[in-house]
């Protein structure tokens, strides 16, 4: 017989963090791959070139920055605390 949806994330919340995220990478790892779909490579090298890209505008002073109470600040507006 094949478990639900819910049997089956029952179960899963009982198993220790450790066994829970290995259990996650083997789900996502099972996913198929559409065509088209960027890889892990392509994705890392995006984040790597948005990551030089974010540093070259901040040390060019180009980049528009906030400081920490600012951004809790927006933070607290949008949350209502």
């Amino acid at each position: 017989m094949a478990h639900t949806y819910e049997e089956v994330r029952k179960i899963a919340q009982e198993l220790s963090e450790d066994e829970r995220i290995r259990l996650a990478n083997s789900l996502w790892e099972s996913v198929e791959v559409e065509e088209g779909d960027a890889t892990d490579a392509e994705i890392d090298a995006a984040w790597a070139d948005e990551v030089e890209r974010r540093v070259a505008e901040f040390e060019a002073g180009t980049a528009v920055t906030y400081s920490a109470d600012e951004v809790i600040a927006q933070l607290r507006s949008i949350v209502g605390k």
